[in-house]
């Protein structure tokens, strides 16, 4: 059952409140990356500074998606290699977790991904011979790649007391899964920043259409490209760039026909 009690007029989850004071690095990785946000749906992986979450870098690791519900470790702390005992980058992050557990810890990153959402899971190992149950918890938030697509997470993972040499592997407790919600005047922050940068890719395309033509640059049907004169009432360097053209043409031509021994023949063509 999730719990929640009013604070300064908003609804507050009292699970959130606790899980935060048992684990000051997810806290830390948590707001780090609502900092980072600011508004927005997520921020980007190349704004990720590790000096920002200093102290939290032992807990924490970043996830790139490889397919549907499945992530791998891109870069881990060392609390990660020594739950597992091995270096744990390169692998997928389903190796910290049980069989069993697997199934829902994929439905939980396809909502990361999707909606997207910021996960919470509560974790706890099995327990064994000469060895008892250890609890964690695991906060996994979504990043946008280098293309503005969602395929890196932000994440950290604390276990509760010492932990014996592993390797260790977690059920899953519980799912905490929140929706991403972007504020209205984020939205239309964004919404201007889009139509602006269109509005400048579009003159910037203008620009060189009209550079195209000036120059006679612009591609046609046939191979190469065609030479134009310039267009009436142009400005005048560009009219001094043709008929410079024009003459260093015509100077080749006829250099190339002299070596060859054949007479040049110069040929007047009218178009409209």
């Amino acid at each position: 059952m999730k719990i929640e009690y009013l604070r300064n007029g908003n609804v507050v989850s009292l699970l959130s409140a606790r899980q935060s004071k048992s684990y000051p690095a997810i806290a830390q990785v948590e707001a780090y990356w609502h900092a980072l946000r600011n508004g927005r749906l997520c921020p980007t992986r190349q704004e990720v500074d590790p000096r920002g979450m200093a102290g939290a870098l032992h807990e924490a690791f970043i996830l790139e998606k490889i397919a549907p519900g499945l992530a791998r470790i891109r870069l881990a702390g060392q609390h990660l290699n020594d739950i597992m005992d091995m270096e744990t980058r390169g692998m997928p992050i389903s190796v910290l977790f049980e069989a069993d557990a697997r199934k829902e810890l994929h439905r939980a990153l396809e909502a990361l991904f999707d909606m997207p959402a910021q996960v919470t899971l509560s974790l706890t190992t099995q327990p064994g011979a000469f060895r008892k149950p250890v609890e964690a918890q695991m906060v996994m938030l979504p990043l946008r790649d280098e293309d503005g697509e969602i395929t890196r997470v932000l994440g950290a993972l604390q276990v509760d007391g010492d932990l014996k040499r592993g390797p260790h592997r977690f059920s899953i407790r519980s799912v905490e899964t929140t929706a991403i919600i972007v504020k209205a005047e984020a939205t239309a922050s964004m919404t201007r920043s889009q139509t602006a940068y269109d509005e400048g890719k579009n003159a910037a395309s203008r620009a060189q259409e009209t550079l195209d033509l000036r120059l006679g640059t612009s591609p046609g049907l046939h191979l190469g490209h065609v030479y134009r004169e310039p267009i009436p009432g142009g400005d005048d360097t560009f009219r001094s760039f043709a008929e410079a053209q024009r003459h260093f043409d015509l100077r080749m031509e006829l250099d190339r026909q002299s070596a060859t021994g054949k007479r040049a023949h110069l040929k007047l063509v009218t178009s409209d």
